[in-house]
């Protein structure tokens, strides 16, 4: 018989059952070798690592030494600052809240926007710039445009207040592409159809 959770023991051969009962025998014999040189039945390298340290060398408590005794400073009032002294309050840096450093830089934008445009607003001369041709006075402007719509079809509605110079159709390429289109006319006075 033997124990029949060892794999060894399960197996149908008779030569590996007997040489596995005789390893379990002497490993019990080891055991209780082991277990007659020290009750808790661990090696001696084992038990060297659970030996007690040496006891803890004794030393006199320290000596208490006196303070010096507490005494005011009356002695030292005549050092202080007086009120009109200028290092008497030393001027105090407020601190800025998050919303005054907000609307601060809210208001340098709006003043370098205002500088910005009053320089563009100089050098601005409609009369020789190389992207403008014709006059704008002749020239209307189409917004918000659908995008079926063709230049033939913008043509054809506007040719009825007078004769048409040059129609053309715009796309801004950023977004969803938004699209106006101008139309420059040779008659300045819209006729009134009523």
């Amino acid at each position: 018989m033997g124990d029949y959770n060892d794999a060894f023991m399960r197996n149908q051969n008779a030569a590996v059952q007997a040489r596995t009962k005789a390893q379990n025998r002497a490993n019990v014999l080891q055991l209780k070798l082991i277990g007659q040189s020290h009750p808790t039945g661990l090696t001696n390298n084992l038990l060297k690592l659970f030996e007690p340290r040496p006891p803890l060398e004794f030393k006199p408590p320290p000596e208490k030494r006196k303070c010096p005794p507490l005494t005011g400073i009356a002695q030292f009032v005549s050092k202080f600052a007086e009120p009109d002294d200028p290092e008497y309050a030393p001027p105090v840096k407020e601190a800025e809240l998050p919303s005054q450093r907000r609307a601060r830089i809210h208001q340098l934008r709006l003043e370098k926007g205002a500088a910005k445009a009053a320089e563009e607003l100089e050098k601005y001369d409609p009369n020789n710039d190389p992207n403008i041709s014709g006059d704008p006075y002749k020239t209307l402007f189409v917004a918000r445009l659908n995008y079926e719509t063709t230049e033939s079809r913008i043509k054809r509605e506007f040719d009825v207040y007078g004769p048409i110079k040059r129609v053309g159709i715009l796309s801004i390429p950023t977004g969803f592409g938004k699209r106006f289109s101008y139309v420059k006319l040779f008659v300045v006075l819209l006729k009134d159809h009523g």
